[in-house]
């Protein structure tokens, strides 16, 4: 059976998917690269706005309209908040829970018989770590996921439960396998993996592990909660192979608005960590994420929090407009910000962002970098560096990391010089 995949949100999805491929090519089952020659569409779904759910939907039932024999499995997030409305479909074959999506392969064999291999039975599979149609220069790896937070606007606690982390030594090994099987970058990717504990291992005493007992080239972490960094991390990054890279999760730049979100941290708290980890780490990026137009957002709170993401100068910002999520605290609130604001307060924090972005990489121009190609857009091949800029190049390029010299910027990306020999 030919598998086509489709990810929305975040990494950590896009982690689950990555995973689920590999267990379908040891199934037995290809890859499929386009939906029009797919026997099965795996759709992993999202619902962290209304956009997202709305997405989700359109896409699970298109793919009977490009091809009329598609078989098209549901799962993720989107499942998870609206399950009667994700059974009721059309288009959609079957529908997995987020708490089932593990079983997903044995599901689809279970619904689908005649779709099995032949000897393969339904039991566990085993993984095999081998390059995919995702590409094999970077891989995720998923070490913890739900959450035992309840900000005010978040559904996650909702469709992925209460925190929860996996073994060091099953996540030691899955690491392994990828970097034996040719995978030069692991991301290391959760809820927020700054939550991680097995036994008495936390993140920083996990990524010690993964760098003493595996060869991973590179280890890129994601999602750290801003109240939750553990500074034993900065020492850490004196190792070239820890990616000078920190997702610290803002939300909004104005005290006031976090405290109605319920977020354990003031914007002065988050400016001190942000000069802690970019002394202990120079060149490093720090990206984050910002809701505008949170329920009770004055415009003296946006500007607040506009000044203060103008102020940091993020190496990239995922900005999005409050969405209202059914059963959180915060679609309660009775003083929702208008669409219309919304949208135009939305236009001016993008374009902070983008000040940010190009004035973190215009720091590093002339710097020498390692550059992990990833794949061929139009006449460029596109990679990116250890903190996180998009970098172009024409030609033909080595595989792995290259080392580079950072030249201009042109259309969204930094241009790779040669390195004279």
């Amino acid at each position: 059976m030919r598998v086509y995949f489709t990810n929305l949100g975040c990494k950590l999805n896009q982690a689950e998917l990555e995973g689920l491929a590999r267990r379908f090519v040891a199934a037995g089952h290809s890859i499929s690269e386009a939906l029009e020659t797919a026997d099965l569409h795996v759709v992993n779904s999202c619902t962290v706005t209304h956009v997202a759910a709305r997405d989700s939907r359109k896409i699970a039932r298109r793919g009977r309209r490009l091809n009329p024999t598609l078989k098209t499995v549901l799962t993720g997030c989107y499942v998870a908040a609206e399950p009667a409305e994700a059974a009721r479909l059309a288009g959609v074959d079957l529908v997995v829970a987020n708490d089932d999506k593990h079983r997903l392969v044995e599901r689809v064999h279970e619904t689908f018989p005649e779709e099995q291999p032949l000897g393969v039975d339904a039991g566990p599979l085993p993984v095999p770590y081998v390059p995919l149609a995702f590409g094999n220069s970077r891989a995720l790896v998923k070490i913890e996921d739900g959450c035992n937070m309840r900000c005010s606007f978040c559904i996650i606690p909702q469709t992925r439960g209460s925190q929860r982390s996996r073994p060091v030594d099953d996540v030691v090994a899955e690491v392994h396998a990828l970097t034996t099987g040719g995978f030069q970058e692991v991301v290391i990717t959760g809820v927020q993996i700054s939550a991680y504990r097995s036994g008495e291992t936390r993140l920083a005493e996990l990524v010690e592990r993964l760098l003493v007992d595996t060869d991973v080239r590179r280890l890129r972490l994601t999602s750290i909660a801003p109240w939750q960094f553990d500074r034993r991390l900065l020492d850490l990054f004196g190792s070239r192979r820890i990616c000078r890279h920190v997702h610290l999760s803002l939300q909004s730049g104005c005290s006031e608005t976090l405290q109605r979100m319920r977020r354990p941290y003031s914007t002065e708290d988050f400016a001190r960590l942000a000069t802690e980890i970019r002394s202990a780490a120079p060149g490093v990026a720090i990206t984050t994420d910002v809701i505008v137009g949170f329920p009770g957002e004055s415009e003296h709170e946006f500007e607040v929090g506009l000044e203060f993401v103008d102020r940091m100068q993020f190496a990239r910002v995922h900005a999005f407009p409050y969405s209202v999520r059914n059963g959180t605290e915060a679609a309660a609130m009775t003083d929702q910000v208008p669409h219309a604001v919304k949208r135009a307060r939305m236009k001016r924090m993008l374009e902070v962002a983008e000040r940010g972005r190009e004035a973190f990489w215009n720091s590093q121009r002339g710097q020498t970098v390692e550059v992990l190609w990833e794949q061929p857009k139009n006449d460029l091949w596109l990679g990116t560096t250890d903190n996180y800029i998009r970098v172009a190049r024409s030609g033909p390029v080595g595989s792995g990391l290259e080392q580079v010299r950072l030249g201009r910027i042109v259309e969204g990306a930094v241009v790779a010089e040669e390195i004279a020999a």
